[in-house]
């Protein structure tokens, strides 16, 4: 199949959702502060969609929904190691987190969204069978991109836990620093 074949058998919201993503991910390069409750929309938005997938999807088998719980794991603790990482500050009495800018938000969503559109056009031309290579592929990624979201918002949560309680956590003393 021709790429000006996949490109035009492409669904418009396809680019649609590509824009947004882009325009979200500029944004985050410039840093931002926001209230916890809205941090937790994407990691429940990915992990929704890529469940509902699971459930929707006729070619997805049990190795599949394996392959999103293996995914998934792997996703928090690379997400847990990038929130540590990023140097976000909390307020306790705001209950807000600060994120400094960051390339990081745009190279995760481009990353999968080239990998969803690859395997997409792969499972549209193939038409793979249950639990198929392509199939068990794409619900690693969804878990993989919920996981991270996930473990960084588990990071910005236990950001917010006492000072004394911080040792224990996952949120590293540096990104405690900062406590209203």
């Amino acid at each position: 199949m021709s790429i000006e074949a996949i490109l035009q058998g492409t669904p418009v919201w396809v680019w649609f959702l590509l824009a947004y993503l882009l325009s979200r991910g500029f944004k985050a390069m410039q840093g931002a502060t926001a209230p916890l409750g809205k941090l937790a929309i994407v990691p429940v938005v990915f992990a929704a969609w890529g469940l509902l997938h699971l459930m929707k999807e006729p070619a997805a088998g049990w190795n599949t929904g394996l392959g999103w719980i293996v995914g998934a794991v792997a996703g928090i603790g690379i997400g847990v190691v990038l929130a540590r990482r990023s140097g976000l500050t909390v307020d306790r009495v705001k209950k807000t987190v600060t994120l400094p800018g960051s390339i990081v938000p745009l190279a995760l969503m481009l990353l999968t969204f080239a990998s969803k559109f690859w395997l997409g056009v792969e499972l549209a031309i193939t038409h793979a069978g249950t639990d198929s290579l392509y199939v068990v592929l794409d619900g690693l990624v969804s878990g993989l991109v919920a996981g991270i979201f996930a473990g960084r918002f588990l990071v910005y949560c236990l950001a917010f836990r006492p000072a004394s309680a911080s040792a224990s956590t996952l949120a590293s003393p540096e990104t405690l620093a900062e406590r209203v």
